[in-house]
């Protein structure tokens, strides 16, 4: 079994399932395939087999699709809101399980499916996707390398006008912004915060979507470390900022494209004086800052995507089932990513409210 293509049957044909999940399963070089889809639309089949290359067989019934003995995992692409019980439904069935964002709706249904993923080890991965993005790790050896100093605030933005008018923008069916963008830019935050969060602030409202589920969120997370990491995503801001923010004691680095990292620091071959702060009146033709002349580096290094590079996370996959390696993304993980979204939705108008 140990090079045998993995079977996949697919819950949902719809923007991830057909959108994300089938051209990435194409470019795994045959390690991933299908063997059944699932969706409540038969008219997505064709469309599905048209772009997979091949016949699938199909159900409307998850349950029918879970009792398929050519089904080795099941990709579970499904509104928000049904993605914790397909998932526990599919772990029941034996199935290996690989769970899209938001794993939950909610930390209590998210300790409900760790606790069933418990009885059944090695069988649940998470859909954390964009951990496994090269700016991701391009900003990681960066921070490794020392040339920002220490780290003390980090800034993560998504930001436009979305007049969003479809599932997303409706609480019932597991929409909003914090379901929808959260779990990739809280999982980023505390995989960037270095230790254990010590406090967090939230804030929620509606601008310009349709519905009645947030379209902007801030929070805000402070480690035990004193590092602080700002996240805001919004679909009601004409106006953007850098996608990604980092500053550092020694100088800082943005990045508004995943690609062009835009670096500078201070010259690591320049020594600095020590200074003494003076409580004395300052002469009259003094300037208002310090009159020292620091060495600034300036440069754009590029986070290079190699080809196939959308399938990292489908080898660690293949590499997790196949050959018992570890998932980087634990569930344990997982679970604080929910726990953030459902401290900051918690009394709010906001809070889930299930629709299935």
């Amino acid at each position: 079994m140990e090079n045998e293509t993995i079977k996949i049957g697919l819950i949902g044909v719809g923007r991830a399932g057909y959108g994300m999940h089938l051209p990435e399963v194409l470019a795994t070089d045959g390690k991933f395939d299908f063997a059944a889809v699932c969706d409540i639309d038969p008219a997505r089949r064709d469309v599905f087999e048209k772009r997979l290359g091949h016949p699938v067989k199909f159900y409307s019934d998850v349950s029918a699709l879970l009792q398929d003995p050519d089904v080795e995992m099941v990709s579970v692409a499904t509104p928000s809101n049904f993605h914790t019980p397909h998932a526990i439904a599919a772990l029941n069935a034996g199935k290996y399980v690989f769970i899209e964002k938001p794993i939950a709706t909610s930390y209590a249904e998210a300790l409900n499916l760790a606790k069933v993923a418990g009885q059944y080890p090695g069988k649940l991965f998470l859909r954390h996707n964009r951990r496994f993005s090269v700016e991701i790790s391009k900003f990681r050896e960066i921070i490794d390398s020392g040339i920002l100093g220490e780290i003390f605030e980090i800034r993560f933005r998504i930001m436009n006008y979305d007049r969003r008018a479809d599932w997303q923008a409706i609480t019932e069916c597991g929409g909003g912004l914090l379901n929808n963008w959260g779990p990739h830019l809280i999982e980023h935050a505390l995989y960037f915060l270095d230790a254990p969060v010590k406090r967090s602030f939230s804030r929620l409202c509606k601008v310009a979507a349709a519905g009645n589920a947030e379209d902007h969120f801030n929070i805000i997370l402070e480690g035990t470390n004193s590092r602080l990491i700002d996240i805001e995503v919004s679909g009601g801001c004409a106006l953007s900022e850098p996608m990604y923010s980092f500053y550092g004691s020694r100088g800082a680095c943005s990045c508004n494209d995943r690609r062009t990292i835009h670096l500078k620091y201070l010259d690591p071959g320049q020594p600095l004086a020590p200074l003494t702060a003076v409580a004395d009146t300052p002469p009259l033709d003094a300037s208002f800052g310090q009159s020292e002349k620091l060495r600034w580096i300036e440069k754009e290094v590029i986070a290079e995507r190699p080809a196939g590079n959308g399938c990292a996370i489908w080898q660690c996959l293949y590499d997790s089932i196949r050959f018992g390696k570890a998932y980087p993304i634990t569930i344990e993980q997982g679970l604080e990513v929910v726990k953030i979204i459902d401290t900051a939705k918690r009394g709010t108008q906001f809070e889930q409210t299930f629709k299935r």
